[in-house]
């Protein structure tokens, strides 16, 4: 079946307001990609309702119907009939000017589906007569349609098979009037495009409203200032068929209140009463129940522009009413339905339906339970939050939903609370470990200085031994000196024989001196090349130290400046 509906992913925030209103669990779909959130539609789940397209505020959802084909083919002479929607009245003020520009065009003949929709009054009411079932779903509505096929389809034994409105009308014009054209509806829904194309080839465009006007708009197609009608008998009370309740006015107004008649409308509400429905006592049931997808019937469809009010609708709908009885007595309807019986065979406008079930994604306990745990929900209050922000009506729906893989544990706004909150901890926490870093980053920096005077010193040090080595080696030649000099005193005392002995005693002194000088002089450079070694060894191993605590400063200065940028970026976020 066709794709109706489309999505602009780039344009998706992930807000969620599709999926809330969908009234088909699975059809949309929520995944993470690239860091958001974005919702796909499941196009073998998707029904075609319309409700995201109103829901979306974002540009994201829009539809295709055969508009621009329609078009391209009647420039290209291609033979096209078409047939209105009675919702034109309250969608389209210039709808009658809007028939002239298209036969201008080239389309040839223009039926009114109001006519169709007496048709499929009286296809109801006969099959009903006949068949005397228990309980019949009215079918006009091809959403409803699609859900029953789809989703429900152990309701298909009561899915009324007389033909919508439209399809009566296209039934009429091929079999009755012998017009072999092309057929276009001009219509105010989407999902007819499906309609269409399960009954085969009876209309080749679905011609929304909303896509006619833009196509004009975009095109600059000037109306013509006069104005067409129909090219058929006149209408009765089908005018107000797309009203809602529409069907149930037109059975009643024909029979009366002989039959027990229900009725329901909207995507909030009718999907549950089908699946009611479903499980409710044949007893309980209605004779016709009247159903329509669209809060205010097909006058406000998926394909209208819905810029008229609920009131302005009521008025147009109100109008035509009292123009479908004026001046006509209950005789002038009686005799309709007589032309019918005898013009029309019932089976004509019957069809057949085809089931194409869609897979519901199984779960079971366990994956529930895995899915509350990724939602942080482990207490009953939690797990019965209930806010509906992610698009579920219950904390439990949702967990079903992400054990379906059809949504994700971020769409949770309570699960998001959390995580900020956690989050926060974390901030003050990282701004803790912040604090006691910049502190051991201060202290390292003191001890690197530290090191760094050390070195220094020791540096220092070993100058000052270096100069004491000079100081000694002076002393040592000082000494040696002495030492000759004494020697040569003591020769010259023994030349001096007896005058010589006092200058003799002398000389021994200070060569004793001056060897007692020598001596020492050895010991403290031995002292000192022990303590130069020893001070090379201090001094490498404080080298050594001082690297490694430049190094763990290095870190502890990186391992700072990226706490900063985290603490700074959690605080922009």
């Amino acid at each position: 079946m066709r794709n109706l509906i489309t999505s602009d992913h780039e344009k998706c925030v992930g807000c969620n307001r599709c999926i809330r209103v969908c009234p088909v669990s699975e059809a949309n779909v929520a995944q993470m990609e690239d860091g958001h959130d974005k919702i796909h539609i499941d196009d073998n789940k998707c029904i075609a309702c319309g409700a995201c397209l109103e829901a979306c505020q974002h540009g994201v959802r829009d539809f295709v119907d055969d508009t621009a084909r329609f078009f391209e083919d009647l420039s290209h002479g291609k033979p096209i009939s078409l047939f209105f929607a009675p919702a034109s009245r309250s969608n389209l003020e210039n709808w009658k000017r809007i028939l002239t520009l298209l036969r201008d065009m080239g389309v040839r003949k223009v039926y009114d589906v109001s006519l169709g929709a007496d048709i499929c009054t009286w296809a109801n009411i006969r099959y009903i007569q006949q068949k005397k079932t228990a309980s019949v779903i009215t079918q006009p509505c091809p959403v409803i349609v699609n859900y029953i096929l789809r989703h429900r389809p152990e309701l298909l034994p009561y899915l009324s098979p007389a033909q919508s409105p439209m399809l009566c009308t296209a039934i009429y014009m091929r079999k009755y009037q012998g017009i072999t054209d092309r057929l276009a509806a001009l219509s105010p829904c989407v999902a007819k495009s499906n309609e269409f194309e399960d009954t085969g080839d009876l209309v080749s465009y679905n011609v929304t409203f909303i896509k006619l006007e833009e196509y004009i708009r975009e095109h600059r197609l000037v109306l013509p200032e006069k104005e067409s009608g129909y090219d058929h008998i006149d209408s009765a009370l089908g005018s107000i068929f797309s009203m809602p309740g529409g069907l149930k006015e037109n059975v009643e107004f024909m029979l009366g209140k002989e039959l027990r008649i229900d009725k329901s409308e909207g995507q909030n509400v009718v999907y549950r009463k089908l699946d009611a429905f479903a499980k409710e006592p044949v007893d309980n049931l209605p004779a016709l129940f009247d159903v329509l997808n669209c809060p205010e019937g097909c006058n406000q469809g998926t394909g209208c522009r819905h810029n008229s009010s609920f009131f302005a609708i009521n008025k147009a709908m109100d109008a035509a009413r009292h123009n479908a009885v004026k001046e006509r007595d209950r005789e002038y309807f009686e005799e309709m339905y007589r032309t019918f019986d005898k013009t029309l065979r019932l089976s004509d406008f019957l069809r057949r339906y085809y089931t194409r079930p869609a897979r519901s994604i199984h779960y079971n306990d366990d994956a529930v339970e895995d899915a509350f745990r990724q939602l942080g929900k482990m207490d009953d209050l939690s797990r019965n939050f209930d806010c509906g922000a992610c698009g579920s009506d219950t904390c439990r729906s949702m967990a079903i939903k992400i054990a379906r893989k059809i949504n994700i544990p971020e769409n949770c706004i309570h699960k998001a609370h959390a995580d900020l909150q956690d989050k926060v901890a974390q901030v003050l926490n990282w701004q803790h470990n912040a604090d006691s870093i910049l502190t051991l980053h201060k202290d390292s920096a003191r001890i690197k200085d530290f090191a760094d005077r050390i070195v220094k010193d020791l540096a220092n040090v070993k100058t000052t031994i270096g100069t004491y080595e000079t100081m000694t080696k002076d002393i040592n030649k000082i000494a040696s000196n002495i030492h000759m000099i004494s020697l040569n005193a003591s020769i010259e005392a023994a030349r001096a024989g007896i005058y010589g002995k006092p200058f003799s005693v002398v000389a021994e002194a200070i060569r004793s001196l001056a060897s007692e000088t020598q001596k020492t002089i050895m010991n403290i450079t031995s002292t000192s090349v022990e303590t130069k070694k020893a001070m090379d060894g201090i001094t490498e191993m404080v080298v050594a130290i001082g690297n490694d605590i430049t190094k763990s400063h290095d870190n502890i200065s990186k391992l700072t400046s990226t706490t900063m940028e985290m603490l700074e970026t959690d605080k922009t976020e």
